[in-house]
């Protein structure tokens, strides 16, 4: 093992995702775009060459969505202009539904189980995203539903602005584009005039963006049940966290027609900042982030960033998700009938008005 200290960075400020030993890596997840593999690929080259006590560098990519043929070329045009001695010592290593491959060539049974370790943690630590900075037409249609939902009558611009957080110019302009879903009442206060069908479809297929959605699973075998996990977080005592998905859908309609529940929803009120996740590990410590769409959540955490979350306080220790957050973690749930089911107990009790 070489006895200089290892640098983890060059004199451009780039520095590595992690440092383990004398290796080093960066990880990119998810990542479409040529321009920042190669960014990172040449990144990683100045350490390397910055530093004799780098014995590999590992690039990491998580799920990429660049083909295999497509890579090689990557690399091989990185081999065509750095150094022999820097490429020796670097590697990409890919990871697809669970499993490492690697140009030049495979990671080890040991490179892979640190590659593992150094994946788990990055996505650990990433905080929630915020989702696509959707208009304040986007937000303020959400609001006109829970409106509708609840039967509360119209809302005026300035409770809007309240809601969003937005300015009466953004909010009146929203409004102004929404007008053919809208009644309009004397004291220019607004509300649907009807279930907006079209809209809500949209809103429904883009719903996973704009809320940020983060699943967590649990692979240690010994998975908590959602009632210990609501349990866990009851005791945590925040109020910027609520309850939705099945279990909040089943507190504004018992009858849900739904036996057991897979996994526990849960909503974070973080306004326009990413949110804090750490709480995870305090629910569940084996519970990891994930990013694999065939892999089963035990854990949903969704973002609300309006700057009123329109929770509901209940009668434990854990607030309830509104009931259109309920409605669209069902949808992302692949629950369509029970979402349905959702929605047309609403509809009904609107009707017996």
């Amino acid at each position: 093992m070489p006895s200089s200290k290892t640098t983890t960075s060059d004199p451009a400020g780039f520095t590595p995702h992690a440092v383990v030993g004398n290796d080093v890596f960066h990880v990119l997840i998810g990542t479409k775009d040529t321009r920042s593999l190669r960014t990172a690929l040449l990144d990683l080259a100045r350490v390397v060459a910055g530093s004799a006590a780098v014995r590999r560098a590992f690039l990491a990519l998580e799920e990429p969505g660049i083909t295999d043929s497509r890579l090689h070329e990557e690399w091989l045009g990185a081999a065509s202009i750095l150094r022999p001695e820097v490429m020796d010592r670097a590697q990409l290593v890919i990871h697809r539904r669970g499993t490492w491959t690697g140009i030049p060539r495979a990671p080890s049974t040991h490179e892979a189980t640190m590659l593992d370790d150094v994946l788990h943690q990055h996505i650990a630590r990433r905080p929630a995203p915020v989702g696509r900075v959707f208009g304040a037409r986007d937000e303020i249609f959400r609001i006109l539903f829970h409106q509708w939902l609840l039967r509360r009558g119209p809302v005026s611009v300035g409770s809007l602005m309240e809601m969003t957080g937005a300015s009466h110019p953004t909010v009146a302009g929203a409004v102004r584009s929404l007008e053919h879903l809208l009644v309009r009442h004397s004291n220019r206060s607004v509300e649907f005039r009807s279930f907006p069908q079209d809209e809500w479809a949209r809103w429904v297929a883009m719903s996973e963006v704009a809320r940020g959605t983060v699943r967590f699973v649990d692979r240690s075998g010994k998975a908590r049940s959602p009632e210990s996990l609501l349990r866990r977080l009851g005791a945590l005592g925040r109020e910027d966290i609520a309850v939705g998905g099945v279990v909040g859908a089943r507190h504004y309609y018992p009858s849900l027609d739904l036996v057991g529940t897979a996994r526990l929803d849960v909503s974070v009120h973080s306004g326009r900042h990413a949110a804090d996740l750490s709480f995870v590990e305090r629910l569940d410590p084996a519970l990891e982030r994930t990013t694999r769409p065939d892999d089963s959540p035990a854990l949903v955490i969704h973002g609300i960033r309006r700057a009123q979350s329109l929770f509901q306080p209940s009668d434990g220790c854990v607030p309830w998700a509104d009931p259109v957050e309920c409605l669209l973690d069902l949808h992302e749930a692949r629950l369509e009938p029970q979402a349905m089911e959702f929605l047309q107990a609403f509809t009904d009790a609107k009707g017996s008005q």
